[in-house]
């Protein structure tokens, strides 16, 4: 049994008394909403005296679990080991009695912590009525070799009771969190401390995953429920690589590999997925609802369509049927991206507020050359349309055109994917961080050498945190991710062009 789960976004609260009233509030208000648990976060009782088990806030919230017909994970509570007087943090899952089901140590302690408690000596699931229960409390959430001790205990619900700083920090946990739902068929709850403790603010908000599926939207205030199953709503995400492919057909631009397999795993989940080869696929709309097939059911994926000069009626069905934007790749077309057909796609674009984004630089056989200069004349008449110059390793001059073309119109962003570091850098001088997109060009293993060229880079350069996560994340989240989910997508006002 899947249990569905309300998560406490209670702050922190140095005073223990007021906290522990906070928290049978936060119990009756998540039964009241139909939750079977419910999950509180690390210090949720502020900094409770160290007693033995059962103390005075355990004694409490057992009263409260019964009353309330709810089953409780603390989060971290102060414990003093009667026999050795050591004192440990630990966290306990209570059943819906009032019952002590287990308890799990805090086994990665931070520096501050480590004069006055004992580390815990590993992580063990804790068995309950919804199947095996994993704790996870600070360090040990974000430590490779705690998940990998978790993993083998084949859990049905983890819970990571961590703390962020800012909110990229917080980005890479619920990062973290749907990749590990991924990586077991485990619940995966993130839930947070909040507010002012140990001299520094904590942010973030509750959230949930299973099979890399977000299963509540963030809040504030009151608890947040956690439903389990398919009719969870989705949540929007980020995007980490804005240059994927997802190829449908076998053509000579087949040389780019993800299949429909690949997409499950977590790396695959933060991506823009476009084939360059449905743009010379004898049926456009067909291959676009293959992408939209692709994405249908994953927030972390958003399919655009395949913008073909000759084929805008496809292109309007797609954008209609919830594409996030479209692709074009001229030389595929064998024009150029002046041709006034190609106007006329941008138009389409302007029309569904949605980005474009363009292949530059040579084309397949025979030789067409795909200049970024050329889309100018479409800009200036729709510079509404956000348009994403995607590099994929090309050269001069296709590169001091893009640039040129980036300082010249705001609706301009620049995809990085293979650029020379140069070219990244003058980007980031003339164009700004928040028009840069990393991408690694999709090709199969160019991801993993791409990421690490980009965080050395970013780190000689001195990039700020925040710029690092906008290049990376939030400049592609902002262009691509903005829509509804597809069953609320209206039918266009007008017809095709």
């Amino acid at each position: 049994m899947t249990p569905r789960v309300a998560i406490s976004q209670s702050p922190y609260d140095r005073d223990a008394t007021a906290a522990l009233q906070r928290a049978a509030s936060h119990m009756q208000r998540a039964r009241e909403l139909g939750a079977d648990l419910i999950v509180f976060p690390e210090w949720f009782l502020g900094l409770n005296p160290p007693e033995p088990m059962p103390s005075r806030a355990l004694r409490m919230l057992a009263d409260a679990a019964r009353r309330h017909g709810v089953g409780v994970v603390t989060g971290t509570l102060r414990v003093l080991d009667p026999a050795t007087s050591a004192k440990q943090q630990r966290a306990l899952v209570l059943d819906q009695d009032g019952a002590v089901l287990g308890s799990q140590a805090k086994c990665d302690l931070d520096p501050p912590e480590r004069p006055w408690f004992e580390a815990g000596e590993g992580i063990e699931a804790i068995p309950t009525r919804w199947g095996r229960v994993v704790l996870l409390l600070g360090p040990d959430a974000l430590a490779p070799a705690r998940w990998a001790e978790c993993r083998r205990t084949g859990p049905a619900l983890v819970v990571m009771a961590t703390a962020s700083k800012t909110a990229a920090e917080h980005r890479a946990v619920e990062d973290l969190a749907l990749a590990r739902s991924l990586d077991s068929s485990a619940v995966v709850v993130v839930v947070p401390l909040l507010g002012r403790f140990g001299g520094a603010f904590h942010v973030g908000a509750a959230q949930g995953f299973h099979r890399g599926r977000p299963l509540s939207a963030s809040g504030s205030g009151e608890p947040v429920v956690l439903a389990s199953g398919a009719d969870s709503a989705p949540v929007e995400l980020g995007v980490l690589d804005v240059c994927s492919w997802a190829p449908a057909h076998a053509t000579a631009l087949g040389d780019v590999a993800l299949g429909s397999d690949d997409l499950r795993r977590p790396l695959a989940e933060r991506r823009v997925l476009l084939d360059w080869a449905a743009l010379a696929a004898p049926d456009p709309l067909a291959a676009g609802r293959t992408l939209l097939s692709l994405a249908e059911d994953s927030p972390r994926l958003a399919a655009l369509a395949p913008a073909h000069p000759d084929h805008p009626r496809a292109l309007e069905a797609l954008l209609a049927e919830g594409a996030a934007g479209a692709f074009a790749w001229p030389a595929v077309a064998g024009r150029r991206a002046d041709d006034p057909t190609f106007r006329a796609v941008v138009g389409l674009l302007a029309r569904y507020r949605r980005p474009l984004a363009v292949r530059i630089g040579p084309g397949p056989a025979p030789l067409y050359l795909s200049h970024p200069e050329d889309w100018d004349a479409s800009l200036i008449l729709h510079p509404d349309v956000p348009v994403v110059l995607v590099s994929s390793g090309v050269r001069e001059p296709f590169l001091a055109e893009a640039l040129t073309l980036a300082t010249c119109r705001a609706n301009v962003w620049l995809e990085l994917s293979q650029a020379p570091e140069s070219f990244w850098e003058e980007a980031r001088r003339t164009v700004g961080s928040h028009r840069l997109l990393f991408g690694s060009g999709g090709v199969p293993g160019a991801f993993a050498p791409e990421w690490a060229r980009f965080q050395a880079w970013g780190a000689a350069r001195g990039l700020t945190a925040e710029e690092v996560h906008a290049i990376a994340a939030d400049n592609a989240r902002a262009l691509f991710f903005p829509l509804p989910h597809r069953a609320e997508l209206a039918p266009p006002a007008e017809a095709g062009v």
